[in-house]
């Protein structure tokens, strides 16, 4: 999967998870963080039996990453794991969960819809992990995140990862883990070592040339273009179709089809 040698919170977070141990981990977005959880869950699993690990994520984009994450690392084992998230319909996910998985990657509300209509219980939670909080705490998710954490039993390993820990994050973190080990890697709100960055100060009617010319100027396979806007991503989109770029909008006004696509 071209892994020559593990992140450092991959190294830190191994042999932590491994042990049986809870944990904070703290690391930007780029640092393999998602391999650092997903490859010792799956060897602490084994084999394919019960729902035994679940993993709470803000978004479902996230959610769905971390699936394929979880169905990549564990190719060659006969574990399974599944997505239950909103904006699609609920038949294929009780068809997933009827057939039997071992790890279930979930945004809250969704999941709390499931649990309510008994199509999925907790009883064989093991290992719980908690992702990206800081966001879910932005998206004012920590409630739902509280009745989930309730309903699973206190005998279990769980792991908590934020980029940062501001006083919520905190409280919340005392009540869900027992003597977690904190693994902190780089400096909070620091971008990760991969990002190169660069600031070009330009009038905002000239945005859109220079845009151009660096697109021109750069040797990339994709880019990721933020506005501020949903208007404005339409409108950018639309510019760029236009010079025979090939792009893709992503915004709330897509369907989850589109932004599947």
């Amino acid at each position: 999967m071209g892994f020559a040698e593990p992140t450092p919170i991959q190294l830190r977070a191994f042999p932590i998870i491994l042990a049986g141990k809870d944990l904070i981990g703290t690391a930007q977005t780029g640092t393999g963080k998602t391999a650092a959880f997903a490859l010792p869950i799956l060897t602490l699993l084994g084999h394919h039996g019960k729902f035994r690990c679940l993993v709470l994520e803000p978004t479902r984009e996230l959610a769905a990453q971390v699936e394929t994450a979880f169905r990549d690392y564990g190719r060659f084992t006969d574990l399974r794991a599944t997505v239950v998230h909103g904006g699609v319909g609920y038949g294929k996910q009780r068809e997933e969960l009827k057939r039997g998985v071992d790890v279930v990657i979930a945004t809250p509300g969704r999941l709390l819809d499931h649990l309510e209509q008994g199509t999925l219980h907790f009883r064989d939670v093991t290992i719980l992990v908690l992702d990206e909080v800081d966001r879910m705490l932005d998206m004012g998710f920590l409630p739902d995140v509280r009745r989930i954490v309730e309903k699973i039993s206190r005998d279990r390993q769980t792991l908590l990862f934020s980029a940062t820990l501001p006083p919520e994050i905190e409280r919340l973190a005392a009540w869900v883990l027992r003597e977690p080990e904190l693994v902190e890697i780089g400096v909070r709100r620091s971008p990760a070592e991969t990002v190169t960055h660069a600031v070009y100060p330009v009038a905002a009617e000239q945005k859109f040339d220079l845009l151009m010319v660096l697109l021109e100027r750069t040797n990339f396979d994709s880019a990721l273009i933020f506005s501020r806007t949903k208007h404005g991503a339409d409108r950018i989109a639309h510019k760029l179709k236009q010079g025979n770029h090939s792009v893709a909008v992503l915004h709330s006004n897509r369907t989850q089809r589109e932004r599947i696509e």
